[in-house]
């Protein structure tokens, strides 16, 4: 006999990166399946990029719940970097898709952005961005499931930790300047939970890394959930 659905108000995900070799597209699916709820926030870097023909079976199927949950509920996809032009995607993936997106829990407002806006080597350097990026999965490649070195960087890495850091400090500045009281990031593929006096920032991390991470809110309580 199945186990009952687990009931939350909202879900958050970010960074799955469809099309790309590490997203964890099946392992995604068995777990939204797991879940009932009202509200689904996209929170960037959905596809990898744009180019379709590297999107695989479970891939499609990713895009296909969404479309499902779309039909019964409120699905919001917010653009990130790897997306693409929100006006681009909105048409690509017949949903709208926004650059932020605020809502409310409980009487809480809560605001979500992806966060690559306040990454300061992404809008100045690019190129070095793509290199790191490129190296990094790299050496995630050749290591397979065994990911010691991977692991090892991003938990150690100054820049890694700097990045996040950063997005963390500006994107808490943002939602101050909205009087939001939570703001939700992906981008850094860190998940995060912390607090800054007035405000709560939550990064939901990845689905190209184990654990992979995605947030969940039930009558106001905001919880990080892992899934190896």
């Amino acid at each position: 006999m199945k186990n009952s659905l687990t009931q939350i108000d909202t879900l958050i995900i970010s960074d799955l990166h469809l099309g790309f070799k590490f997203c964890r597209a099946e392992k995604l699916i068995e777990v939204l399946k797991n879940y009932n709820y009202k509200r689904l926030i996209l929170n960037g870097d959905i596809f990898d990029d744009l180019n379709f023909n590297r999107l695989n079976s479970e891939h499609w199927d990713v895009l296909s719940y969404i479309r499902h949950a779309s039909k019964t509920k409120e699905v919001v996809w917010i653009v990130g970097n790897h997306d693409g032009q929100a006006q681009i995607l909105s048409k690509l993936v017949g949903l709208k898709v926004r650059n932020y997106y605020i809502w409310q829990e409980k009487n809480k407002k809560c605001l979500a952005i992806h966060g690559h806006q306040f990454d300061r080597l992404i809008s100045k350097n690019p190129l070095i961005s793509y290199v790191a990026g490129w190296l990094y999965y790299g050496i995630k490649f050749f290591e397979h499931n065994n990911q010691v070195v991977t692991d090892w960087i991003r938990h150690t890495n100054r820049s890694w930790l700097r990045l996040s850091d950063e997005v963390s400090k500006k994107a808490i500045w943002f939602g101050r300047w909205h009087k939001a009281d939570f703001v939700f990031c992906g981008h850094t593929h860190q998940a995060l939970e912390l607090k800054k006096s007035d405000i709560y920032y939550y990064n939901s991390g990845s689905w190209v890394d184990s654990p992979s991470t995605l947030i969940t809110i039930k009558d106001g309580e905001i919880k990080l959930v892992n899934f190896k």
